[in-house]
């Protein structure tokens, strides 16, 4: 009898943890459509950018080209809690900060040596 309330005890945890992630509508990769998107001349490009759950932070890493056509892959791993997590590969900031504006919209702010250097949500 222990054995089998065990085992539902543990299906039901992994079924509520999935459900938790499942939530999260940020959790996954997404790709770019680059006919789909609008560029201007050398601007540099995200090809993909991954979000997945690393204990109780998100990780992200973004693979795409810079300017100068020159691969890129940045990373950086925090929470949409709005404080500063440092970031590495990305040689024009070294900390940014996530916030979670809606259950849609993320924001991201960016620094280099502690000043704000981007901003923008999407």
């Amino acid at each position: 009898m222990k054995a089998k309330a065990i085992i539902l005890t543990m299906a039901l945890c992994f079924f509520e943890a999935a459900l938790c992630f499942a939530d999260n509508a940020h959790i996954g990769t997404w790709k770019l459509r680059e006919a789909k998107s609008e560029f201007g001349p050398g601007a540099p490009k995200n090809h993909s950018v991954v979000y997945e759950v690393a204990g109780d932070y998100v990780k992200v890493t973004v693979d795409g080209i810079d300017s100068d056509g020159k691969a890129t892959h940045i990373e950086s791993t925090g929470k949409f809690d709005g404080k500063d997590y440092p970031v590495i590969g990305d040689p024009n900031s070294d900390a940014r900060s996530y916030t979670m504006i809606d259950d849609r919209t993320l924001g991201f702010n960016f620094k280099k040596g502690g000043k704000l250097t981007a901003k923008w949500s999407y």
